[in-house]
């Protein structure tokens, strides 16, 4: 029987995933790497350690599974958004990509923000700039890195240099496209205007193509390194939290995700072209032509108790902070804590935000200070949650995604802050599994994205119900929350003084 691959290229992480066409999983191989920070505010990773941790984990997967190459019939990628590698006329990174999180730009995001409105292109793009996108990091490097700038000859987000490592061929897609800000998100093409106006060199901008899409063939030179077959078929593939949608089955409108990976999103599928008109939320392309995909993004969820867990706690696990913490009531015995720890996009777009733990007494310990981790994370994706139902986008069912679908706490903290029942899928690695999806519908295992999703995704029969003993509490707490932030916002424009 055929098999399919899957790639997703995170923030922490690259994995690999080997189905087949029924999505039945043979193995998964898993690679680490750290985002470096060579300045305050920002957030940089090697695209070569990229490529050597995923050709290492390609080959550890088929060492591992003891799996025939010459099975794999399609190689599908997802990968971190909106970061920014830039190649010189070799193909050569230039510099370190500036990944997501990266803070560096604000000057940038204020005067593309400008530009936007003043050519009323705002309705074309979507959105509105953010630091960490990749037009906004591009403007960065040309204003503060001349001779860096000179030496660019293509820029592409993270998976498309993998893809570009495994194929030869430099190109991007539409769904990590339209996350760049130099995107028409409405026509799903480069938006030649704004990048002309910001003195931008539009040749910079490679093809553009869609997800399902042919991209190439495994090289001789890839295949020496990972251990593929020479001519294995690459499709394009997808930004990470659209070929998550796809490996929980979302590529129609009725569902929601509630996705905890390094950053959260609270994201759905939706028919028609909507946008935030207040900027707090982003729209990008979905995965075929005629569908989009509208988020809320928050930068700082599993990336938290990562912080919690290595910096203050020394903790050797994950588990062992949730184990910590399960007996601990709802509301941490009122203990509060604001996440921005990278400041905050949705609901707030401000990178000057800062974290902090409210409401402690001497009663409280460690204990408390996980489970009100957990709870704030949890409390700002219900921000974007609210936000989405302000939009008139509901849906019956919410698919918790990521690292807040692997632990129960993590679950029923999500099903009582939210009020909604909360749903998982039997799919591991789910940005995987949906690239591997995409990637089959490329070749013609599937006549369709849906057919594939029919055949490999189902809900477990298990979920999470809103403990009612809990609601009004967290109601409480999540409007204190918010209040929390808004009284102290200005005070954070000015909590760093510089040299």
């Amino acid at each position: 029987m055929s098999l399919l691959m899957g790639i997703d290229l995170g923030t922490s992480s690259v994995k690999a995933l080997l189905m087949d066409v029924h999505g039945k999983t043979y193995g998964i191989a898993q690679q680490h790497y750290d985002i470096d920070v060579p300045r305050k505010d920002w957030a940089e990773q090697s695209p070569e350690r990229w490529w050597t941790a995923t050709a290492d984990t390609i080959r550890k997967l088929f060492a591992e599974t003891g799996a025939n190459p010459n099975r794999v019939t399609g190689l599908g990628l997802s990968g971190q958004m909106h970061g920014l590698v830039t190649l010189d006329a070799q193909g050569t990174p230039v510099r370190p990509a500036i990944i997501w999180s990266d803070q560096r730009s604000k000057k940038q995001v204020a005067r593309i923000n400008d530009m936007l409105e003043r050519m009323n292109l705002t309705g074309e793009t979507m959105n509105k700039a953010s630091t960490g996108f990749a037009l906004s990091s591009l403007l960065w490097i040309k204003e503060n890195e001349p001779e860096h700038y000179a030496a660019i000859r293509s820029i592409v987000l993270p998976k498309d240099y993998i893809r570009y490592k495994l194929t030869g061929r430099i190109a991007c897609e539409a769904t990590d496209a339209s996350s760049s800000l130099a995107f028409n998100t409405r026509g799903r093409q480069w938006l030649y205007p704004l990048i002309e106006a910001l003195g931008i060199a539009a040749a910079l901008f490679p093809e553009c193509r869609e997800p399902f899409e042919i991209a190439g063939e495994i090289t001789a030179d890839a295949a020496w390194e990972t251990g593929l077959r020479t001519g294995t078929s690459v499709v394009y593939g997808g930004a990470d939290q659209c070929m998550q949608a796809v490996g929980n089955g979302v590529v129609e409108p009725g569902r929601i995700i509630s996705n905890i990976g390094t950053g959260g999103q609270v994201a759905a599928m939706v028919a028609d072209p909507v946008y935030d008109p207040q900027w707090r939320m982003n729209s990008f392309c979905h995965i075929h032509p005629g569908s989009w995909a509208i988020q809320g993004s928050n930068l700082n969820s599993g990336l938290a108790l990562k912080w919690l867990k290595d910096n203050v706690l020394q903790a050797a696990d994950f588990n062992g902070l949730m184990e910590m913490c399960a007996q601990v009531e709802a509301g941490s015995e009122g203990v509060l804590f604001l996440p921005y720890l990278i400041g905050e996009r949705t609901p707030h777009m401000d990178a000057d935000a800062r974290a902090g733990f409210l409401g402690m007494t001497l009663r409280h310990r460690t204990e408390h200070l996980v489970k009100a981790v957990l709870e704030g994370v949890v409390y700002a994706l219900r921000d974007s949650l609210e936000l989405m139902e302000e939009q008139g986008i509901r849906a019956g069912q919410v698919i918790a995604s990521g690292g807040g679908a692997k632990h129960r706490l993590w679950l029923q903290c999500q099903a009582d802050i939210f009020g909604k029942p909360v749903y998982t899928t039997k799919v591991q690695e789910e940005a995987c599994v949906g690239a591997a999806i995409v990637a089959g519908t490329g070749v013609g295992e599937y006549r369709s994205v849906r057919e594939g999703c029919g055949q490999v995704v189902a809900l477990d029969e298990r979920y999470y119900e809103p403990d009612p003993r809990n609601q009004e509490l967290y109601d409480h707490y999540h409007g204190l929350f918010k209040q929390i932030y808004l009284r102290n916002r200005e005070l954070f424009k000015n909590w760093t003084v510089n040299a």
